[in-house]
Order: C-alpha cells, then sequence, then structure tokens
C-alpha cells in the first residue's frame, strides 16, 4: 500500500546552500578579517550627518569602497546601483563624518581624479597611529606623496594618493603641542601665525557675576545631539562654534527655581522675544507647544521637541529685565 503524498511537499523551498553575491562575500569577508584602523573619535553610527559633506567621483567606486573599509574602518551605509552597474551614489562614514560618492558619469559632468589629470582637494584623516594606518594603506595600493614626519603646526601626518587619484593626508596630533609652540614654529617655517578674528568665538557675554545657587550651566540631553542642534538653531536661535561638542555659543544662562511635582523631571525654561512666533517655529520643526499662558512674571509655553524632549518658552516681564 502506498502512502498518500504531503500536499505541503511541493510548497518547501529548495534549502540547498547557494554561493551570495560577490560583492556581498567580499564585503563580509574584509569586515571578519580585517581590524579597522583606531581613530580619535569613536566610530559612529552610519546616521551622522556632516554640515559640510564631501562628495567623490570614482572611476571604480566599488573597489575604492572596499579599499576605504579595509584600510580606514569605513562603514558602508549603502550604494545605488544603475542598471550598467555603475554605483550611482554611494555613502561611507569614517569616525565621525560621512562621505558621499559616485562612479564617474561625463554624460553628467561628473569626472575622477584620474581622468582630469589630478585633484587640487586633499583630505586629511585623524586616527590614533598614524604610521600603522599609513603603512596598511601603503601595502593595499596607495602611492606615498609626502613621507611621515613630525609637522610644524604640530602633527605627525604623511600624505598619500589611492589608486583612484584621491589625496589623504593621514595624520596624528603631537601630544603637548600648544599654540605658543604653533606659533613659533610657524615663524620658523616662513609663516606670520594669526589667531582667527570671528566675533562668533568670543565667550565674553558668558563672563558674568554669578551668586550661589544661580543656574551656572545646563545640559539638555537628547537622543540626535545634531538634529537637537539643528532643532534648537532654528527655535531659539542657538548657534555651535564645535557641533561636536555641543557647547552654545551665543547665549547666557538664565536663573531657575525649585517645583514639587509627581514626576523627576527638569523643566528649563528658555528666553524668547515674542512667544507666539517661537511657538509656531517649535510647530514648524516638528515638535509640539501648548497655548501661552500669562503669569505675573512673564508668558510661558510648553513644549515638546522632535525628539520628545520637554522644554519651555519664556518671555520675562519687565519687571524682570534690566
Amino acid at each position: 500500500m502506498s502512502m498518500t503524498p504531503d500536499a505541503f511537499d511541493a510548497l518547501r523551498a529548495d534549502t540547498s546552500p547557494v554561493a551570495p553575491p560577490a560583492a556581498f562575500a567580499d564585503q563580509l569577508r574584509q569586515r571578519l578579517t580585517i581590524t579597522p584602523p583606531t581613530l580619535e573619535q569613536p566610530m559612529p553610527e552610519p546616521a551622522t550627518v556632516n554640515t559640510v559633506t564631501p562628495y567623490l567621483v570614482v572611476d571604480g567606486a566599488a573597489a575604492a569602497i572596499a579599499f576605504y573599509v579595509a584600510v580606514f574602518g569605513a562603514v558602508e551605509d549603502h550604494r545605488l546601483v544603475g542598471d550598467d552597474g555603475r554605483i550611482g551614489h554611494a555613502e561611507i562614514v569614517i569616525g565621525n563624518s560621512r562621505l558621499m560618492m559616485a562612479d564617474e558619469y561625463p554624460e553628467a559632468g561628473a569626472i575622477s581624479p584620474t581622468t582630469r589629470g589630478g585633484t587640487s582637494t586633499n583630505f586629511t584623516l585623524a586616527v590614533a597611529d598614524v604610521d600603522s594606518v599609513f603603512a596598511r594603506a601603503i601595502a593595499a595600493g596607495a602611492t606615498e606623496v609626502r613621507p611621515i614626519a613630525d609637522q610644524f603646526y604640530g602633527h605627525r601626518q604623511g600624505t598619500l594618493r589611492d589608486a583612484w587619484g584621491h589625496q589623504w593626508s593621514i595624520s596624528s596630533p603631537i601630544a603637548g603641542f600648544t599654540d605658543e609652540q604653533y606659533a613659533a614654529d610657524s615663524g620658523a617655517a616662513g609663516f606670520e601665525w594669526q589667531p582667527g578674528a570671528s566675533p562668533s568665538t568670543s565667550f565674553d557675554h558668558q563672563v558674568k557675576h554669578y551668586d550661589q545657587g544661580d543656574l551656572y550651566y545646563f545640559t539638555l540631553h537628547t537622543p540626535d545631539v545634531h538634529k537637537a542642534q539643528t532643532f534648537y538653531g532654528a527655535v531659539l536661535g542657538w548657534t555651535f562654534e564645535d557641533p561636536d561638542n555641543g557647547h552654545i555659543g551665543n547665549i547666557s544662562a538664565p536663573p531657575g527655581s525649585a517645583h514639587g511635582a509627581a514626576e523627576g523631571n527638569t523643566d528649563l525654561y528658555f528666553v524668547v522675544d515674542e512667544i507666539h512666533s517661537a511657538i509656531a517655529r517649535v510647530r514648524e520643526m516638528g515638535g509640539t507647544a501648548d497655548e501661552p499662558v500669562f503669569y505675573d512674571s512673564g508668558a510661558a509655553a510648553t513644549c515638546v521637541d522632535d525628539q520628545g524632549t520637554r522644554f519651555h518658552l519664556s518671555v520675562p516681564a519687565d519687571k524682570y529685565r534690566h
């Protein structure tokens, strides 16, 4: 007597091993077998966004990405591959910086340095051990442009050109190097050292009288600091001289108070010139804002930013202003 066949046999998937795509296998192999260089900053998530992002045109973008992964410890975020096999767009993250790149598209005016006959652009890559990273790059096919040496500006640095014509200065800071040494060494090298003259770098307005109990500083904890800087820059006009550091350069510390509350929240009140327009900016930037309440001390509105952090906007009453 024959057994009745299982009707679901026809629906079962073939589980025989198959070879993965070559590009995927190569990239996975690199990530498993090559230790990326140790950079001065920890490797971020690929969601890193720069204020200014370099865009590289490469004659052979796939091979260049593999080089940057192997030598510079890059993390590939994604790539877009056209039906002709060319990479139309790709993004990688090296340390705390994002780079975009694509294959050549002469029909759109996108030409690589190797086609142009050279490049006038140089990228400086900060690493903890310049000698090991430089040696790894040379072993992987890069060409030395300038040998590694201690430079007068306080870095141990060497410059190389990768196989696709892009020039990289691999650099490590010299421990203990000061601005005074920089100024002196610059003069010896034939340069006049001049400090920056931008008024935006002055924090004189934050030097003021404080009494015990004043709010001296605050830190607003948010999931994504760069997204927060964009939000509060638009709403409150905050500026950040060093976006990675997060210090707000153009405000002074406000006073504070203590109130009993069922939840352990810290309430931060930020001064604005006009409450209604500030509320509108919060909403335009993706946050929420209650309608203002008018107290003897002035107007206030409770808000939540676009990442879920609560804060308050205030217009102080005239009697609390100088």
